[in-house]
């Protein structure tokens, strides 16, 4: 970005020398010497190499380019006050607000507690929270968030990697998949209904049956209810495994995992809020 060379200053006391009739009345409205006042407009016309003013009857009187200038002139400093006011009345504007949108399938105390030091030390935002459940074309038409985590990886939006969490199949207690030998239950697991977040790809199981649900909370009700497996991150189910309303299903593959990103809008007000309060320690990691 190419860096102008005169200051908004000069331009300010070139105004104020056409404006109030001259050198000597633009010192006094400044509040500045008559010799800072010639030697400003001096140093203007030097870094431009152009004549402002001229001599007339130990008059100052514009030049041609000099008047152009000050017209111009005119309009960037109404901008700058304009600037000015804009930015006093945020004081006594409502909070900003930042949006924070996170997966229905993650859950952190990490994050929370990141976002309450913010809270605590930002007092001139609001802070919204919106737990959904996102496919991965649903992330391309949200427009209003600043702040996004899910599971789904997005190249193109600059992924910031979280963690990666344990996911586990669950059944009812009581049901039949329990009962198999763990080298036998994914061919009887194609036999099964399975019931599937509409926002994961977990479907691909093969399964004869599938139950789509639109979040997690009906998807556990579901599979508490013996009407199917069901695939989540462990950590969002560990109460009812340990109440034992359902039970991990044992499976001869490898332990799988989801893995979670954060992503922030390139259009928020609030990068670098954002930046500072909750995704440097992660960019760390």
């Amino acid at each position: 970005m190419e860096k102008t060379r005169t200051t908004l200053d000069q331009w300010v006391t070139l105004q104020a020398v056409v404006d109030y009739g001259g050198f000597a009345q633009a010192a006094e409205i400044l509040h500045r010497t008559q010799s800072s006042i010639s030697y400003t407009i001096s140093k203007l016309e030097q870094t431009l190499e152009i004549e402002i003013f001229f001599l007339e009857k130990r008059r100052a009187v514009l030049t041609k380019q000099g008047e152009q200038l000050l017209a111009l002139s005119r309009e960037v400093i109404d901008k700058a006050i304009s600037l000015e006011e804009v930015a006093k009345s945020f004081n006594h504007e409502r909070n900003n607000k930042i949006n924070i949108v996170i997966d229905s399938l993650y859950q952190s105390d990490e994050i929370l507690e990141k976002v309450g030091v913010l809270s605590r030390y930002r007092k001139d935002y609001n802070i919204d929270f919106h737990q959904l459940s996102l496919a991965k074309s649903d992330i391309f038409t949200l427009e209003n968030y600043d702040l996004l985590i899910t599971h789904h990886y997005i190249e193109s939006l600059n992924p910031i990697f979280l963690e990666q969490v344990e996911a586990i199949f669950v059944t009812h207690p009581n049901h039949e998949l329990q009962h198999c030998v763990v080298d036998n239950v994914l061919e009887l697991m194609k036999k099964m209904t399975l019931i599937s977040l509409e926002t994961t790809d977990i479907d691909r199981a093969r399964s004869i049956q599938t139950i789509h649900v639109s979040n997690v909370a009906l998807a556990i009700k579901l599979t508490e209810n013996s009407l199917g497996y069901l695939w989540l991150p462990k950590n969002l189910i560990q109460k009812e495994l340990n109440n034992k309303s359902l039970r991990e299903l044992k499976t001869p593959n490898k332990k799988s995992f989801y893995s979670f990103y954060m992503y922030v809008n390139k259009n928020s007000m609030a990068n670098e809020i954002l930046k500072y309060y909750l995704i440097d320690d992660e960019k760390g990691k």
